[in-house]
């Protein structure tokens, strides 16, 4: 049987706290029958090469993002997870560490006329942040 380790709750708390994304300009623009992430500067897009989870800082990112699958109820796709240590002393000279991830987009908000994902799922399949095998992110869902 195989366990299943998840990020110290010192780790992830500060992150499922403030964790609303960001977009980079490649991402689509949102097409009113598609379920869309809301990004940092609250709009809506889909299929997002990269996700900024920590939007203040930037040091909590998914990059190069390959969409495998993009549902009305689910995403699925792989990347690179960027995670800014903030070590030695600081997040301005902390390093950057990168974990190949698993990416799944779920648990759709609905509002009118609009279908939001509000969670993010990262499976770690060679491992990610303090041995973490997933780790799991509430999404922004407010538009602007």
């Amino acid at each position: 049987m195989q366990t299943r380790r998840a990020l110290p709750l010192l780790v992830l708390t500060p992150i499922i706290a403030t964790a609303v994304i960001a977009v980079a300009p490649a991402a689509s623009a949102a097409d009113p029958t598609d379920t869309v992430i809301v990004n940092c500067i609250a709009n809506p897009v889909t299929r997002p090469k990269q996700i900024v989870v920590t939007c203040a800082d930037a040091g909590v990112a998914v990059t190069t993002i390959n969409w495998t699958s993009w549902t009305a109820n689910a995403a699925r796709g792989t990347g690179t997870l960027a995670w800014n240590t903030c070590l030695p002393k600081t997040c301005v000279a902390g390093i950057v560490e990168k974990y190949k991830v698993r990416v799944t987009l779920g648990r759709v908000a609905s509002g009118p006329g609009i279908n939001v994902f509000s969670r993010m799922t990262l499976a770690f399949p060679e491992g990610g942040p303090a041995a973490a095998e997933t780790a799991t992110y509430t999404l922004n869902t407010e538009l602007g």
